[in-house]
Parts: C-alpha cells; sequence; structure tokens
C-alpha cells in the first residue's frame, strides 16, 4: 500500500511541475481589426482554430472566438461583412509561458474562459492555449480513469428540431449559455450542433441554413457509468468537444464537454493527493520528496487545511484557511477549532464527530461556522487522525472547502431554470410541473381547477411610445397585482412577452370564477405610472375548466388560449370561458 501511495505521490509531483512551454504550440492565427467576420471565420477554419487574436497597429487588442460567434445576428446576412473587431473580446487574458498546467487549469476555471494568449520570457505574445489543450496533455489518466461521467456531466442541454433555422439554434445557445445544441433529425436521430458549425457557416456565408443540414450526426454518446478517461479518449479519437450521456434505457440524459472534465480534475488532483499523503504517513519521516510534496499540496491547495495536536490545539494552517476564515496563523495557532464555532450545532453534534474520530480516525461531512468577521458559512470538512507505529493518535488534519457560493449558486440556477427572471413567477417548466401535480388531487378529491389565460391588449404601444424599460415595469406591476388576487395556493405564471396564466385550485364549481376574473381585470386596469407618465393596461382572459375541458396541462392551456382570443374580440378587458 506504502509503495502504491509513493508511486501515486511521485506521478502528482511530477505533473505538477509541468509548465505550458512543454505543450505549446508556438505561433499565432491574427487578423486585423477591420477584417470582415466572415474573413476572420474562414481563416480559423483552414488554421482548425478555436480563435484569432484581432491586431491594431501590430498591437494584440482583443481575441475573436467560437463562442463570441453566437453575438451575431445570422439573421442579418450583412453583418457578416463587419469588422470583427466590433464582436471581439477585450482585453486578451494571459499567462506567461512557465505558468505550471495545475495552475493554469485553475486560472481557466476561475476566469470562465477557454483560451489564453501565452507570452514568452520576454512577455511578447507567442501563442494561445486552450481548455482542451489543458485536458489533452494534463496527465491526469489516474483521476479521470476512476471518476464517472455520471458525477460531472451537465444535464442543461437543449433540444432544436432539425427543420429549424440557425438563427433559432444560435439563439437558444446564447440564452441558455450553451456552447452547443442537440439536434433532432424528423426520423429521431440526434445530432449535434455546436459554436464550431457556426464558425464553419459563418465562413461560407451560409447563415441561414437549417440546423438538420448543418449538424453532424450522429450524436455520440457513451453511458453514465463511464469513465471520464472514455469520454476523454472518445474526444481526441473524434477531434471533437461535445459527447452524449445516456441512461441505462438509452435515453439522452445531457452532454458532457472538455470543461466539465477540466472542471473537476483540480478538485479531484487535491482530493487524491491528499489520500497519497495519508496512505504514506507512515514513510514520511523518512522521505524527503514526500514531505516536500506535502508541503507543496499544503501550500498550494484551494482547500482549507488545518492541523492540530492530539488534544487538538492548532499547530499550523494553510494560506488557503486564511482565505476562507479570515484569521491569520498567529490568530489561531495554540487555539482549538473551536474558534470557528458558528453556535448552531449542540453538543450531540460534536460528540457524534468526536465518537467517530476515536472509532475509526475519520469524520467528514457539512457543517456551519463563523469567519473572523462573524460571517457563518457554510463547509464540507474532511477530519482524520494521523497515528504513529503504534497505534497512538498524534495529530488531526482537517481538510475543509467553503461550499456557500456554489450552494447559493446551485439555488439561483434551480430558480432560474423554473421561473421568469423578470417578474419571478414560475415560467413554463414550473407551470406544467404544478398542473400535473394538481389534476389528480382535484379528480381525488372530486374538486374542479381552472386555467386562466391572460393577455395585456396594446402591450406593444407601451413599449413603442414608453421604451421597453416603461414595458417590463408594466409587466412587474401587473404580475404582482395578480398574485395579490388570488390564494397563496393558487399559481400566478408568465409564459413569456404579455402572456401570463393563472392555476385556480380546490374549486367546487364554476359560478365564483366570473367574480374572481372580473375582479383580477379590473385590478390588472388600474393605471401604471412610470416616470410621471400614466400608462394604461388591459386584458383578454381565455378561461377553461377540469375536467370539463381537458385531462392534461397541455390541453388545458391550449383551451385557455383558444378562449382568450374569443373575449379579445368582445374588446378590451373581457373574458370568455372556453367551449367545445
Amino acid at each position: 500500500m506504502l509503495r502504491v501511495a509513493a508511486a501515486r505521490a511521485k506521478i502528482l509531483g511530477m505533473q505538477a511541475e509541468i509548465t505550458i512551454r512543454e505543450i505549446l504550440h508556438v505561433g499565432l492565427l491574427a487578423c486585423a481589426a477591420d477584417t470582415p467576420v466572415a474573413e476572420a471565420a474562414r481563416r480559423m477554419v483552414e488554421a482548425r482554430c478555436s480563435s484569432i487574436m484581432i491586431e491594431d497597429g501590430g498591437v494584440i487588442v482583443g481575441i475573436w472566438t467560437e463562442r463570441d460567434a453566437l453575438m451575431l445576428d445570422l439573421a442579418v446576412p450583412e453583418m457578416l461583412q463587419s469588422a470583427v473587431a466590433q464582436f471581439m473580446s477585450a482585453p486578451v487574458k494571459t499567462l506567461p509561458i512557465t505558468t505550471r498546467i495545475g495552475e493554469a487549469a485553475m486560472r481557466f476555471r476561475d476566469e470562465d474562459i477557454r483560451h489564453f494568449l501565452v507570452t514568452d520570457d520576454a512577455g511578447q505574445p507567442c501563442g494561445v492555449i486552450s481548455q482542451s489543450d489543458i485536458v489533452i496533455n494534463q496527465g491526469i489518466e489516474y483521476f479521470i480513469a476512476l471518476r464517472e461521467v455520471g458525477a460531472v456531466f451537465n444535464r442543461r442541454y437543449q433540444i432544436v428540431a432539425g427543420s429549424a433555422p440557425l438563427s433559432e439554434a444560435v439563439a437558444a445557445m446564447q440564452v441558455g449559455h450553451l456552447d452547443a445544441v442537440v439536434v433532432r433529425r424528423t426520423d429521431g436521430v440526434f445530432g449535434i450542433l455546436t459554436e464550431r458549425d457556426v464558425v464553419r457557416l459563418i465562413s461560407v456565408g451560409r447563415p441561414q441554413a437549417p440546423v438538420g443540414e448543418i449538424a453532424s450526426y450522429p450524436l455520440i454518446t457513451l453511458p453514465l457509468k463511464a469513465s471520464l478517461y472514455q469520454a476523454r479518449k472518445l474526444f481526441v479519437e473524434n477531434r471533437i468537444r461535445h459527447l452524449g450521456v445516456s441512461g441505462g434505457d438509452g435515453e439522452l440524459l445531457g452532454l458532457i464537454t472538455f470543461a466539465d472534465i477540466l472542471a473537476n480534475v483540480e478538485h479531484e488532483y487535491v482530493r487524491h493527493l491528499r489520500e497519497a499523503l495519508r496512505e504514506s504517513e507512515a514513510s514520511l519521516a523518512a522521505s524527503t520528496r514526500n514531505l516536500r510534496l506535502a508541503a507543496k499540496a499544503f501550500e498550494s491547495t484551494f482547500e482549507g487545511i488545518l492541523v492540530t495536536n492530539a488534544e487538538r490545539v492548532i499547530e499550523s494552517v494553510n494560506p488557503a484557511f486564511t482565505q476562507i476564515t479570515g484569521y491569520l496563523p498567529e490568530e489561531v495557532i495554540g487555539k482549538t477549532p473551536g474558534v470557528l464555532a458558528s453556535g448552531r450545532h449542540d453538543r450531540a453534534f460534536y460528540a457524534a464527530m468526536d465518537e467517530a474520530l476515536a472509532a475509526t480516525g475519520h469524520w467528514q461531512g457539512e457543517i456551519c461556522n463563523r469567519r473572523k468577521d462573524g460571517e457563518v458559512y457554510v463547509e464540507w470538512l474532511t477530519i482524520n487522525a494521523v497515528r504513529d507505529t503504534a497505534g497512538e493518535t498524534t495529530n488531526y488534519v482537517a481538510v475543509f472547502t467553503d461550499f456557500t457560493t456554489r450552494k447559493a449558486a446551485e439555488d439561483h440556477m434551480r430558480f432560474l431554470a423554473q421561473h421568469d427572471a423578470l417578474t419571478g413567477l414560475p415560467n413554463r417548466n414550473l407551470l406544467r410541473e404544478r398542473l400535473l401535480r394538481a389534476i389528480p388531487h382535484a379528480q381525488r378529491n372530486g374538486k374542479k381547477l381552472a386555467v386562466i389565460f391572460l393577455d395585456l391588449d396594446g402591450f406593444k404601444a407601451v413599449n413603442d411610445n414608453f421604451g421597453h424599460g416603461a414595458g417590463d415595469q408594466m409587466l412587474r406591476i401587473v404580475a404582482q397585482r395578480l398574485t395579490d388576487g388570488v390564494r397563496g395556493e393558487d399559481t400566478v405564471a408568465r409564459l413569456g412577452g404579455d402572456e401570463f396564466i393563472l392555476v385556480l385550485e380546490e374549486l367546487g364549481g364554476v359560478d365564483g370564477i366570473p367574480g374572481i376574473v372580473a375582479k383580477i381585470v379590473d385590478a390588472v386596469a388600474q393605471p401604471i405610472s412610470f416616470e410621471g407618465r400614466k400608462m394604461n393596461v388591459a386584458t383578454s382572459v381565455g378561461i377553461s375548466i377540469y375536467p370539463d375541458d381537458g385531462a392534461d396541462p397541455d390541453e388545458l392551456i391550449k383551451h385557455a388560449d383558444a378562449a382568450m382570443y374569443v373575449a379579445k374580440e368582445k374588446g378590451s378587458n373581457a373574458f370568455h370561458f372556453f367551449a367545445k
């Protein structure tokens, strides 16, 4: 076991020393700032590059990448002749050629970009390095062979029909912050359309082609349980950057990219490094190389580390500890970890931790601690006991990661996936989920429910006369008025534009619905002030009833929509029940 750990640590140490200089293909693809977009794209395609540097007067002033190509309005062919400098990203982020690969990987993750301009020893541009270069050359086979695709792939992906125009697919990529979309042909076969395909079409002046004609078929997939090593092998063999991930019955679950591997490699690298050090603790005293490796990991890891003696008095902390907690080493050394306690855990919590450490020498879990400035944060904490050759505990090593920002970001992404960004109301996806729950509930209880479709009359005129800021303000106010006009158990959702849906549950009958709708229409019709000017708003309302007008969400929404158009013909502030 010790020999295996030492060998693994040796591999880690060797990889830590590899620099960009050893993997960089020297040379730059560049064009003048006034080069047409189509010409810049053509040069990228010919050179098989995913980026091109933009020069002005011999100085690099920006970079145009496959991601930047999505910013073009492909519905306007003349835009392809615009100067590429109008769409470049600036300034260009740089890395010295002496940067270690591990450090470069973390910079890619932290900066959320795919290309760095590399500067030589004299500080002059000498090449470009991409995320793909890092994943291919980082020497991480040991880690990615043990890591499954299912642990890192992205379940958030977009499917577009093969008949859709390219502009629609690009818009979906822009809105979803995606670098590719899945394309479904009429025969059900999946393909993939990437940023690189968009650049290729720009280069030949075909921005209006249907996506089904330009996507790559079929979408290459691998199982959820496949290793990241297998994924990387497919990427390299097929010269692609996207793979589908399939479930046990073959259904498409999501996509995995080079970026997904890179985002997880650094965490795995540090975790396995720590395991290698723990497994070889008995030989560390006699191994100078292992001591240097431990010191390097201790100082460079982005996870906080503190070491105590057997009495749990802090003996040392690493720089990440100070960055996360705010405490300098001299402020905590000689004290116990209790200095970080948030007060949110009772004695039973800490007693269970002590019991686990005494029994197994290991404890792991989520814990709330407090920074020096008093802020409470959430961390994932691992504690290991270090024992001597006699089996006596000599030290405890605690390693922790600040989860606060990550958890907040995950919560925010979950919210955005189900809510309208402008009004905060449920979107179409969440509306459908709620209807799927409400319909069986109504059926079991012998109740009815109403789906009420509202469309604002003259909303376009508000945007034209007052500006889009006024239109957004009107939508937010209408959303609040609708919410105020229904019960807490009812649902108010925004489908998009000026369309809203109300779902009224637990209805014994339909006699009271006209009165409810009339109050809602009156509330919405109240004038709205914007920068000292009055805006009038009216609405047309269509109503469908479960089970009378439909038995599933799509049918009820469709019939309420049809009823709304009948109401619109009656004039503003009218409502109409669906009639078969």
